[in-house]
């Protein structure tokens, strides 16, 4: 399932965002990732070259040496320490604005775009997520901690794909809780008690 991931056309910032994530989060992904470069290589090398100049190309190596003496710093933060480095990057000069909902929280990584969401997802040491399903599928990245539910356990560098059949009940690990990145299709739907209330409030 996350070989159909990664090689499905990254058509959004968010299928984008993720990919990267799940390349560098997965040790075996990053063979993949590996070989899509090497593909765009073969392909970049046969194309038509263009003049252009002195002034962009200036420009460009302009633009590269700062970003060589400015690397961004992200240790003083313990949170942001455990997220991937192409997230933390997204992150650097941004406020991570939390939703919480009792001993889980929700945090939007880029604006929604035709329906599509990424999200961090925060769960607290032994939090449940209510039960729920989703309107379209979900892929859920565990980066830090672990999780389990009716399906299994999951622990840290996994990937779950869900569909709008998969009706479960996330619980993070008693000891570290759990850390993941949602990349999401259409609206969450809590199936259990409460839901039609849970669902007001989330979507």
């Amino acid at each position: 399932m996350t070989f159909e991931i990664l090689t499905n056309p990254t058509n959004s910032q968010a299928s984008l965002l993720f990919q990267q994530c799940l390349s560098e989060v997965v040790p075996e992904n990053k063979l993949i990732q590996r070989a899509k470069d090497e593909v765009s290589g073969y392909f970049l090398e046969r194309i038509e070259t263009t003049d252009v100049s002195d002034d962009l190309w200036m420009k460009v190596i302009n633009s590269n040496e700062s970003k060589k003496k400015s690397p961004f710093v992200l240790d003083v933060d313990p949170f942001l320490s455990q997220l991937p480095r192409s997230l933390q990057a997204h992150l650097v000069d941004k406020k991570i604005n939390w939703k919480s909902f009792k001993d889980v929280k929700i945090a939007s990584i880029l604006p929604k775009e035709k329906n599509e969401k990424l999200e961090l997802i925060h769960v607290m040491p032994g939090a449940k997520i209510p039960q729920h399903t989703h309107e379209g599928n979900e892929s859920f990245l565990v980066l830090h901690g672990s999780y389990s539910d009716e399906y299994g356990s999951y622990k840290q560098g996994t990937v779950q794909v869900r569909s709008d059949d998969h009706d479960h009940t996330p619980i993070g690990n008693a000891q570290t809780g759990c850390i993941g990145l949602a990349y999401t299709h259409g609206k969450i739907k809590f199936s259990g008690k409460f839901g039609k209330l849970l669902n007001l409030i989330a979507n």
